[in-house]
């Protein structure tokens, strides 16, 4: 498409210009009984008379008209309608918009052009106007439409090609106009020759941006044309404003496309297509039920009140639950959520007890179990079980990842004896020690909600650039309190649980004493090799 060589438009300047009829200005400057006036359209200059004289029979024969910031006008040469502005105490006016002009290539093949216009009447009082063509967008039967970009001003007058059409963002200064010849265009070509008019799905945004969109739904899908003559009107619109409806393009009728059962097409058509109802009736053919009315009314009631992010997991529910089995076990849970309830406390209490029953019913697909089993389906006390759930699945992840990062960093173990001779300490009810290898790292994270436990620390303590510590209580040695990082004899940083650090003057305090000691520990050594050396070199 890049390579069809498109006309300019006749006459599309003259008519972005009539468009800012509202946006003419007639500037005046006072000069006691007379105005001087300024028409930035035409430039013409003339005089009014401001302020009438005694005489009413001269008055009668003279323009007398006091202008006023703001009030309405008109040029007395020109004619055209306008508004008073200051001369000399009034900034320039700036008044944009953007055309859309449709144009027919073939049957099979249209294209939108959007010209971008704007009026700029200066502080010189003079009106300077500019239309210029920046955007296309190509559609063509059965695909996804192509856009173009124009980048004149550095691309040598080329067109880029940005591979798909997005709106442009807009401004409480931009108008939005369709111009007239789009419609006669639109109607001779054969792709939207018998799309009906659906002007409430394309107001849904400014006229350019629906009226494209509109169009690019009713060339992208063969059967849009069907779907809005069958009264499908908010499926249709989902398409246009790109809302995901899971549809089957490659269906050969509208339940196939629809991914619907037969049977549900006319109670579809009577809700108009809404995307609610037309996910029901998809989960009920995905799963393969064939739910009767009472069942479709729960299934209604769980969606209302379920969060999109969580109604995977309730399908999952459904695949394995009737509907009135699941509804009676909620209500018997409390967790079953009328419209009637108008506390919303109490919903969001309910709303998250369903979804932990969502998590626990996924927990134990994912594990393999006999889901026709009802002490697995309903159990009595399901948060109890859900937390067992959660510790067996977490402990099989921490002993997965202990037992890879053993292989992966093997010399933090080697290195334990050395580091605990230079590191090991007791003193105030406390002691600390290294890390004896790279699984008590990853445990120590673990039990304290930090990232101890990453790949970097563990790298990084392996590699001998720092070291990892453990503070704890002399009485409590297995209970980890405190997670420290050392290099040589400096702590670069120290936490408790979630990255916070309890009884922080008296964790620093002892810290400061502890990394004085190692200071004199390492001075002494020291003093002690050297001594040896010079007895060996006596």
């Amino acid at each position: 498409m890049d390579n069809i060589d498109l006309k300019p438009v006749k006459g599309i300047e003259a008519w972005a210009r009539k468009q800012f009829k509202d946006n003419h200005f007639v500037y005046y400057t006072r000069k006691g009984a007379y105005a001087e006036c300024h028409c930035a359209e035409c430039g013409a200059r003339y005089v009014l008379r401001a302020l009438p004289t005694e005489d009413p029979f001269q008055d009668a024969a003279m323009d007398i008209e006091k202008p006023e910031r703001d009030a309405k006008t008109f040029c007395r040469k020109c004619k055209t309608k306008a508004i008073y502005k200051p001369a000399g105490h009034t900034r320039s006016e700036y008044a944009l918009c953007r055309i859309v002009f449709g144009q027919k290539i073939d049957d099979e093949h249209f294209v939108f052009r959007a010209f971008y216009a704007d009026q700029h009447t200066r502080q010189a009082c003079d009106t300077v106007y500019r239309c210029q063509e920046d955007e296309r967008i190509f559609l063509e039967k059965g695909k996804k439409p192509s856009r173009y970009d124009h980048y004149a001003y550095y691309s040598n007058d080329a067109w880029y090609d940005t591979k798909t059409w997005y709106p442009r963002t807009t401004g409480e200064n931009w108008r939005y106009l369709v111009h007239p010849r789009t419609y006669k265009e639109i109607a001779k070509t054969g792709m939207f020759k018998y799309v009906p008019v659906e002007k409430s799905i394309m107001n849904h945004y400014y006229d350019e941006c629906g009226l494209i969109d509109y169009y690019i739904a009713a060339a992208r899908y063969p059967d849009f044309e069907m779907i809005l003559k069958a009264g499908l009107i908010e499926y249709a619109d989902n398409l246009v404003r790109k809302i995901p409806v899971n549809p089957n393009p490659r269906g050969k009728n509208i339940e196939d496309r629809l991914r619907i059962n037969k049977n549900r097409i006319k109670s579809l058509i009577a809700y108009k297509g809404t995307k609610q109802v037309l996910e029901m009736y998809q989960l009920e053919r995905r799963l393969g039920k064939h739910w009767n009315d009472e069942e479709l009314e729960i299934i209604k009631e769980l969606r209302d009140n379920t969060y999109s992010t969580d109604w995977e997991k309730a399908s999952k529910v459904l695949k394995h639950i009737s509907p009135i089995r699941l509804r009676n076990y909620m209500k018997k849970q409390k967790m079953w959520m009328p419209g009637k309830i108008a506390d919303w406390r109490e919903r969001n209490r309910r709303q998250d007890l369903r979804r932990e029953y969502y998590d626990y019913i996924s927990m134990r697909i994912n594990e393999g179990y006999d889901m026709t089993n009802d002490v697995i389906l309903f159990p009595t006390d399901f948060r109890r079980r859900r937390d067992e759930m959660l510790l067996m699945v977490e402990k099989a992840k921490m002993d997965k990842r202990k037992t890879e990062v053993l292989e992966k960093f093997p010399k933090i173990k080697s290195k334990y004896k050395k580091l605990s001779e230079k590191y090991s300490a007791a003193a105030g009810g406390y002691i600390i020690r290294p890390a004896k290898d790279a699984a008590e790292i990853v445990e120590e994270g673990r039990i304290l909600h930090h990232c101890v436990g990453g790949d970097g620390y563990l790298r990084s303590h392996n590699d001998g650039r720092s070291f990892i510590l453990f503070l704890r209580k002399a009485d409590k040695k297995d209970i980890p309190l405190i997670t420290i990082e050392i290099r040589g004899e400096e702590i670069i940083q120290w936490y408790g649980a979630y990255d916070k650090k309890p009884n922080k003057s008296i964790i620093d305090a002892w810290l400061k004493t502890y990394t004085k000691e190692l200071k004199q520990r390492k001075a002494g050594k020291k003093a002690v090799k050297e001594a040896v050396k010079a007895v060996k070199t006596a």
